[in-house]
C-alpha cells in the first residue's frame, strides 16, 4: 500500500519538513513537499551575509549568521531529543544563556527572578507588590491574558513587565488576548519566599531558568538542512507555491502549482501546474487555505475566517563592529517608546555565528500587513530603528558593517480571546475531505514550538498509516 500511496506536503517550513521527514522514516516512497519560496525551512531558517561583501576596511574575516527568529531547541520531549541530536552529532550545543527585560533603564532577568527585583525596584514598588499578592481577589480561571498575568503576578508587576509588552507583540489589548499566548512559560513568584526577602532581605530565586537550551553550532537552520538531506532533494519542489485546492464529493482532487514564484512574489497563471491528488497534507496558514478552496466554503465559514489574524514580523539586522551587544540570549522591550519587542545576538547562542571580534543583532518588529511599518522604506526604518537601539547601549554609526531588513509574513497566529471555537470550526470543515490532514502552527493556528512540530509530523504520518 505504502508503494502507490502519493502524499503531497503543501509547505516546506519546519511541520513540512519533519513531516516529510517521518514519511521518509515510515517507508512511503512517492511523497512530495511544495515549497514556494527559494529555500526550505520556511521562518525556521538561518541566514548569512558574507563578512567580505560588508564593508571593505574591516580586517576581520568570516561570515555573519542569523536565524529568522530568535530560534532554539527546547528539551521537551526525550524522543524528539534524540532525533534531533542524530540528525546533527556533536553540531548539537548545549547553551545557557539567560535572558532579561528591559524596562525604565535597567535589566530584569526573564523569567522574573526574585533576588533580581529585590535588587532593582524601590521599596515602595517591592512593598505595593507584596501587599497586591497578598489581599488579591483571584478569579478560579482567568478569562483572558490580562487577567491571567494580574492574577500571577499582581497588577504592578504584570503593567511593569508583561501586558505592554504582549500588547505590542500581538497588536492586540490584553483583555482580548487568550491565556494561550503563555506557552507556559509565566509562572507566579511564591508569596512567602517575596514577602521574606522583602522585609528580612533574605532574597531566594525560584527554580525555572529559561537560559538552558540546545542549539545547533552553525544556527537553527542546520536542523531544517539536515531534515532536507535525509529527505532527498527528489522529494522538494521549491519555488512551487500553491494556489488552489480542487474539491469533489468529500475529496481533494486536484492540487494547483504555480512553478517559479517566491513567498511574497506574485504568480503568473501560464506558469500553473495541475497536479491529481491522492493524500495531501497541509501546513499553509489556516485562512490562507480557506481562500484556495474551489468551490468556495459556506459563507459563514469564510467570515469566521476573516476573523482570524495571523502576525507578521520585520528582522532589522545589524552586523557591528564590536565584540559583543550583551551577554543575553534574548532581549525584552515592554515599552511603547521602542518599535522592537525583542533583539536577539546569535553570537551569545553559538559562537560560530559572527567573526572573531564582531557580532550581529536581530530585531523583530511585529506588525499587520496594512500597518505601515510592513511597507516602510529601508531606510527610514533603519534610521528609527537605530535611534531607538542607541537608548539601550551606547553605539556609533562607525560600528555598522552592514544592515539589512527582513520580512516574514504569517509569523504568529494571533490567539484572541474565543479564538478556539472558531478555529474548531474550520479546522472540522477541512476534516470533512477524507484524503486531507492538517498540521503545523499556521495550518492548526497554535502556538508550537520546534518539538512540537516534530511530534506534530510524526503522528500525522502515524494516522495517515493507521487510514
Amino acid at each position: 500500500m505504502m508503494e502507490t500511496t502519493n502524499i503531497h506536503i503543501l509547505g516546506g517550513g519546519p511541520a513540512g519538513l519533519t513531516t516529510g521527514y517521518y514519511a521518509k522514516k515510515h517507508g512511503f516512497p512517492n511523497f512530495t513537499i511544495f515549497e514556494a519560496g527559494e529555500h526550505p525551512g520556511g521562518n525556521c531558517r538561518t541566514l548569512k551575509i558574507k563578512g567580505a561583501d560588508c564593508r571593505s576596511d574591516t580586517k576581520q574575516s568570516g561570515d555573519f549568521r542569523f536565524d529568522t527568529g530568535a530560534h532554539r531547541f527546547h528539551d521537551k520531549d526525550p524522543q524528539v531529543t534524540e532525533e534531533v541530536k542524530n540528525l546533527l552529532g556533536d553540531n548539537l550545543l548545549h547553551v545557557t544563556a539567560p535572558s532579561e527585560i528591559f524596562f525604565q533603564g535597567k535589566f530584569y532577568r526573564f523569567p522574573l527572578l526574585l533576588s533580581d527585583l529585590i535588587q532593582k525596584l524601590e521599596m515602595k514598588t517591592l512593598l505595593k507588590i507584596a501587599w497586591e499578592k497578598l489581599y488579591s481577589k483571584q478569579e478560579k480561571q482567568a478569562q483572558n491574558f490580562a487577567e491571567f498575568a494580574v492574577n500571577q503576578y499582581g497588577k504592578t508587576l504584570a503593567e511593569h513587565f508583561l501586558l505592554n509588552y504582549s500588547e505590542k507583540l500581538w497588536g492586540q489589548p490584553t483583555h482580548k488576548l487568550s491565556t494561550a499566548i503563555t506557552g507556559n512559560r509565566l509562572k507566579g513568584l511564591d508569596l512567602r519566599s517575596f514577602l521574606r526577602s522583602v522585609i528580612l532581605g533574605t532574597p531566594q530565586n525560584p527554580n525555572h531558568l529559561d537560559g538552558s537550551f540546545f542549539y545547533p553550532k552553525y544556527g537553527i537552520g542546520m536542523i531544517s538542512d539536515k531534515l532536507c538531506e535525509f529527505i532527498g532533494e527528489k522529494h522538494i519542489k521549491l519555488q512551487h507555491r500553491v494556489n488552489r485546492l480542487i474539491h469533489k464529493n468529500g475529496k481533494i482532487e486536484r492540487i494547483i502549482v504555480n512553478k517559479g514564484t517566491d513567498t511574497l512574489g506574485s504568480t503568473d497563471a501560464q506558469n500553473d501546474i495541475e497536479i491529481p491528488a491522492s493524500i495531501v497534507i497541509n501546513t499553509l496558514p489556516l485562512t490562507l487555505s480557506m481562500r484556495m478552496l474551489e468551490p468556495a466554503p459556506p459563507p459563514e465559514l469564510c467570515e469566521v475566517a476573516d476573523t482570524i489574524k495571523y502576525r507578521h514580523l520585520v528582522l532589522c539586522v545589524f552586523c557591528l563592529n564590536r565584540d559583543a551587544f550583551s551577554s543575553n540570549a534574548s532581549l525584552y522591550f515592554p515599552s511603547k517608546e521602542f518599535p522592537f519587542t525583542r533583539l536577539y545576538e546569535p553570537k551569545n547562542r553559538s559562537p560560530h555565528m559572527a567573526p572573531k571580534g564582531q557580532t550581529v543583532i536581530v530585531l523583530e518588529l511585529p506588525c499587520y500587513s496594512d500597518d505601515a511599518l510592513w511597507n516602510m522604506s529601508e531606510a527610514t526604518l533603519q534610521a528609527e530603528v537605530w535611534e531607538a537601539l542607541r537608548q539601550v547601549k551606547p553605539l556609533f554609526p562607525e560600528e555598522i558593517i552592514h544592515y539589512q531588513s527582513y520580512k516574514l509574513p504569517f509569523a504568529y497566529p494571533v490567539l484572541e480571546v474565543g479564538f478556539e471555537e472558531k478555529v474548531a470550526s474550520l479546522v472540522a470543515y477541512f476534516e470533512t475531505f477524507e484524503n486531507l490532514y492538517l498540521t503545523g502552527r499556521s495550518s492548526l493556528f497554535r502556538y508550537l514550538h520546534l518539538h512540537d512540530l516534530f511530534k506534530a509530523g510524526k503522528e500525522v504520518v502515524e494516522q495517515i498509516t493507521d487510514d
